[in-house]
């Protein structure tokens, strides 16, 4: 029983003391499980399936800070010309756990929703992350490092030509428009930055004139009102010169649902006319990097998923980006997205989110219909640990 002797000290055991059976007690006696046993001889007695390679992923513990899963904001923008005829990103979806979308001309937010995906589209999605460029644990610093360093390694991989480099780098650089600086943009402005703030907060006559809003207080709490949040050197979308984030563009109220600590996973799709086949790109951050414009809120971006393609089938790319911004909300394939060594782990992450979805018959559905959330959502990580738990448990014991 050398397990005992790896998860308890032995005067706990002379005790006989109760010990809660929850998450804590499965990671430890599942970390120990893989101490006394080797995971390689684990997985020559059973296929390498998904689910367990997932079940893996999970249950082993990882020193590596960056690893560490963390809540996350989700954002699709996509490709769009303007009257004039200027094409920039324009935000069209959002994700804190359900899925928002910019309605009535861009004017408003959704309610959230459950969000419903076509089978195909997810299929799609798969099919990208296989053959698309993937690109793990990135150190940049800007949006422009990031687009220089997936554009090499697209072309060293032949999935884009050399000479639509520039093109590409181009498109990746547009602007970005959020829908909530249109309903920002009639107000005066009562915070320009977070800088501000401390000089505003000295002064009680402007204080009281202005209102709650500019006092450091009614920050949310994964913000300090009395320091400027500086940002890495970037020149992405608004605010080129300035160093830090601008808070007249920020939509205060719904950055106080942001969780502290949260990051970003930013999805990008868009038609172009220079390429004949799309373009994807998978990047997880290390460390993830503060990008002003680039995200509604300010917080650092992990994430960014790129598909660029030929006119014609926006309608797809929609749906695609769709797929990968609902897969980022998922409990399972967010861990699997934090701890994934390589591309085999982000598909097995995708096999494991098909295995558990439910199909509905489309003459018996209304797609259009919107699912409200639900009160209470069981923990999809509880359950898998407890699966990892007996499958360990049956091996060990059982050889």
């Amino acid at each position: 029983m050398g397990i005992l002797k790896n998860g308890f000290r032995q005067s706990e055991l002379g005790e006989n003391r109760p010990y809660y059976f929850g998450t804590p007690f499965l990671c430890g006696l599942l970390n120990a499980c893989l101490d006394e046993y080797n995971i390689y001889h684990l997985q020559s007695l059973c296929p390498d399936t998904p689910s367990q390679r997932v079940q893996f992923i999970l249950g082993t513990e990882d020193d590596d800070l960056e690893h560490i899963p963390h809540d996350l904001f989700t954002e699709l923008d996509e490709l769009s010309s303007r009257h004039g005829g200027a094409t920039e990103w324009r935000e069209t979806a959002r994700w804190l756990k359900f899925e928002e979308d910019v309605e009535d001309g861009g004017e408003r937010w959704s309610k959230p929703y459950v969000a419903t995906l076509s089978l195909h589209s997810l299929f799609e999605l798969r099919s990208c992350i296989l053959n698309g460029t993937v690109l793990l644990d990135m150190r940049a610093n800007s949006i422009e490092e990031i687009a220089d360093m997936v554009i090499d390694s697209m072309v060293a991989s032949g999935q884009l030509k050399e000479d639509l480099r520039d093109k590409v780098r181009e498109a990746m650089l547009k602007k970005h428009h959020h829908q909530n600086e249109r309903k920002l943009s009639n107000r005066i402005p009562l915070v320009r930055s977070i800088a501000d703030i401390g000089k505003k907060h000295s002064d009680p006559l402007l204080l009281e004139r202005n209102g709650p809003m500019v006092s450091p207080h009614s920050l949310p709490n994964n913000l300090d009102g009395n320091k400027t949040m500086e940002r890495r050197p970037s020149k992405v979308g608004v605010s080129r010169e300035s160093s830090s984030v601008d808070f007249s563009k920020v939509d205060m109220n719904f950055m106080k649902k942001i969780p502290p600590g949260a990051e970003a996973s930013n999805v990008l799709v868009g038609e172009v006319d220079f390429l004949e086949k799309p373009i994807i790109a998978f990047v997880r951050l290390s460390p993830a990097v503060l990008i002003t414009g680039l995200t509604e809120v300010p917080v650092p971006t992990r994430f960014l998923f790129l598909l660029l393609g030929p006119h014609g089938k926006g309608p797809q790319y929609h749906e695609i980006g769709r797929s990968m911004a609902t897969l980022m909300t998922d409990e399972i394939f967010h861990d699997v997205a934090y701890k994934a060594k390589d591309r085999i782990d982000l598909l097995s992450g995708i096999d494991e989110f098909l295995d558990q979805v439910t199909v509905l018959p489309p003459g018996e559905w209304d797609p259009t219909i919107r699912i409200e959330p639900p009160k209470n959502v069981p923990s999809q990580v509880c359950t898998f640990l407890c699966q990892s738990f007996f499958f360990f448990y049956i091996i060990y014991f059982c050889e």
